[in-house]
């Protein structure tokens, strides 16, 4: 029986600026950060040899993991929204505006403008999504209740 989800995890290639993306711009806070290698990570991964650098971050109710493989050496191209395999996590928020702006000077790349979703569940709320220093996409959402509580 699943009783929830544990963590979120993204690799990434330089886990420093990951970690100052993720913490100053997305607002997670560090709860581990160590270096692994040996038989447990070659035998969780099912590489021939593992050594990677791994920082656990909790924030919004969420737990996320950030991995630098040290090896074995990995792709460095993130995969595009539409490519099997991708994946985004996506934030609620209550000013769009302010947080897109303060995203930007953190390294964040915006895909578009933030726009109004027209139909389903979402209908109403605007959203927009956005990738990290590495490529990885994210997506923000602002619920229309949430606007309409601000003014």
């Amino acid at each position: 029986m699943i009783h929830g989800v544990h963590h979120v995890s993204y690799t990434v290639s330089d886990i420093d600026r990951s970690l100052a993306f993720y913490r100053d711009g997305l607002g997670f806070s560090e709860l581990n950060d160590r270096n692994i290698s040996g038989d447990f990570p070659k035998t969780v991964t099912g590489f021939s040899e593992a050594d990677m650098r791994i920082i656990h971050l909790r924030g919004h109710g969420q737990g996320l993991e950030l991995i630098q493989y040290r090896k074995p050496e990995g792709a460095t191209e993130s995969p595009r929204t539409c490519d099997v395999g991708s994946s985004h996590m996506c934030f609620t928020v209550d000013d769009l505006d302010s947080l897109i702006e303060h995203l930007k000077t953190h390294g964040a790349r915006f895909l578009s403008d933030p726009i109004a979703v027209e139909g389903g569940p979402n209908e109403g709320n605007r959203c927009v999504y956005f990738i990290d220093p590495d490529g990885i996409p994210m997506e923000l959402t602002e619920p229309v209740a949430l606007r309409k509580n601000k003014g």
